[in-house]
């Protein structure tokens, strides 16, 4: 009797450590997701110091790389070995969007030179100040590829995509008073689907924002 007690008292033990163990998987899950959506690289790479679940550091491997082949093996992993992982659709959508830039690449990169030719025009201006305003609408869309709290950081993201694109650095201050700068994209599209279609072009991290003129 003792002996079955004790048995007994040793699977109920294990019963707790397992359920315990399961309730530390995924609990950084959300923060993934939220940085992931605002394309805020700097947060993303401070969880990696944290204890994480397994799908979870595949996929913050796969959002802060930024080779676009790597981080697509990457997603192609967790949704292999975690099908079920909370962070599955995320990893499905980047998956596609990458695989959509790769399957049009060359057809993307001839749309998205396009913008390149284009710049001159603006600096001729004729002594008239109005007429570069009216080239753009009032609504205009432009991709941005991070959000950081300093200066510092946001600057070196914008050398690390300088192979890629030309990107520039938003000063923005909210109501409190704290400061964040963004890493944006140099030019504008008018058509958000275009400004998508470049993004996916670079094999990047981004996503699309509207900026008023």
């Amino acid at each position: 009797m003792v002996k079955q007690l004790m048995t007994l008292a040793f699977m109920l033990c294990l019963s707790i450590t397992s359920l315990q163990a399961q309730s530390e998987r995924g609990k950084f899950t959300e923060n993934i997701l939220h940085f992931a959506e605002a394309g805020d690289i700097e947060h993303l790479e401070t969880l990696k110091a944290l204890p994480l679940a397994n799908d979870e550091r595949l996929a913050l491997d796969a959002l802060t790389t930024a080779n676009g082949r790597r981080a697509a093996e990457l997603y192609l992993k967790l949704l292999t070995d975690y099908p079920t992982s909370a962070l599955a659709p995320m990893c499905r959508q980047r998956l596609a969007e990458y695989q959509s830039a790769t399957k049009n690449f060359a057809h993307l990169v001839l749309t998205a030179s396009a913008p390149e030719a284009a710049k001159p025009e603006p600096v001729k201006t004729d002594a008239k100040l109005p007429a570069p305003a009216a080239a753009y609408p009032v609504t205009r869309y432009t991709l941005q590829f991070g959000s950081f709290s300093t200066r510092a950081a946001a600057e070196l993201r914008m050398n690390e995509l300088k192979p890629k694109v030309k990107t520039r650095v938003l000063e923005i201050e909210d109501d409190s008073g704290r400061k964040s700068f963004k890493v944006r994209w140099a030019d504008y599209s008018k058509n958000r689907d275009e400004a998508r279609a470049f993004g996916q072009s670079l094999g990047v991290e981004f996503f699309v924002v509207e900026e008023s003129k």
